[in-house]
């Protein structure tokens, strides 16, 4: 009688949730993250609570299906003809790549970030700017105080009687808004708990 063959014992994968969305060397850092993402079974293998939770990430209704209901979804056919989701999924594996989830690199990259936005670095990018370009900047280049912009912009508390308080950090987890002194500068985020990107 024929001996059986020992079927060989299953190596376990040494990609957990957590590195596989850290380490630099993760397949993900050279994936197509879009195609990924725009896979039926990344969509259907989440359960609803999770669904609900990737929909409330997103910054408006315009690319989902059925919103407001148990059966809402992304619109992928939108999604992947959109430029941002295009630029914010080819910025992720760039990044991810580059290191930049790493959580020691992350804890770096948001105190720069509140330090900028404290207005710590002014005056170096002030004079940086006259020493590349041997001019005075303009008068109105001049930064206001932190709360001076958000009045200003109309975000302040003394706008509409609406506090907002120091929001200088958007986490996007629990579906915070994000704090829209960002959008005009250069700091990314994306994902959620250590997994956020933020680029001085």
């Amino acid at each position: 009688m024929a001996r059986r063959k020992k079927a060989a014992p299953k190596r376990k994968s040494k990609w957990t949730p957590d590195n596989i969305l850290s380490d630099p060397k993760s397949p993900l850092a050279s994936a197509d993250l879009r195609s990924v993402l725009a896979n039926p079974l990344a969509w259907t293998s989440l359960s609803i609570q999770e669904r609900r939770d990737v929909l409330c990430l997103f910054p408006d209704m315009a690319h989902t299906l059925d919103a407001d209901t148990d059966d809402a979804r992304p619109n992928f056919e939108t999604l992947m003809n959109d430029d941002s989701f295009r630029y914010d999924c080819a910025a992720y594996v760039d990044n991810l790549a580059m290191g930049r989830h790493d959580a020691v690199w992350l804890e770096d990259a948001w105190s720069a970030h509140d330090r900028r936005k404290a207005g710590e670095f002014d005056e170096w990018l002030r004079d940086k700017f006259v020493e590349d370009w041997a001019v005075e900047p303009p008068d109105d280049s001049k930064k206001a105080k932190p709360e001076e912009r958000r009045v200003q912009d109309g975000q302040g508390e003394g706008v509409d009687g609406q506090k907002r308080g120091d929001e200088t950090e958007s986490t996007l987890a629990g579906c915070q808004p994000q704090d829209e002194a960002d959008n005009g500068d250069s700091n990314h985020c994306m994902g959620e708990d250590s997994h956020r990107i933020a680029i001085l």
